[in-house]
């Protein structure tokens, strides 16, 4: 049996599948590996790069808590529930105000 290896491995058709759904979207988004430590950013796409100002290396291995777009606007306590609300796998709502890279 041959070995199947990068995209086309099993493990990763799952990712692939959600990408391919929510590009489709026009959504602007991104992906972390849960198991890893700060929850590493695994994936964003185009819309989000866009949207931020940050090229997909600067945002790649990031914490997915996005603080590299904290600014003078965004709330620590809402910072911190949502750091809270990823770490420890619970759904909560926060509204947070995020700062593309030029300070808009």
């Amino acid at each position: 049996m041959p070995v199947r290896r990068g995209h086309v491995a099993p493990q990763n058709t799952f990712l692939g599948i959600i990408i391919r759904k929510f590009e489709e979207q026009n959504k602007k988004f991104v992906i972390a590996n849960a198991r890893v430590q700060n929850c590493a950013i695994i994936y964003c796409n185009d819309n989000f790069c866009e949207m931020t100002g940050f090229s997909r290396p600067d945002v790649m291995q990031r914490p997915c808590t996005c603080d590299f777009l904290h600014g003078t606007q965004t709330g620590r306590h809402a910072a911190a529930q949502m750091a809270q609300a990823l770490l420890g796998s619970e759904e909560r709502k926060v509204e947070i105000t995020y700062h593309r890279k030029d300070g808009e």
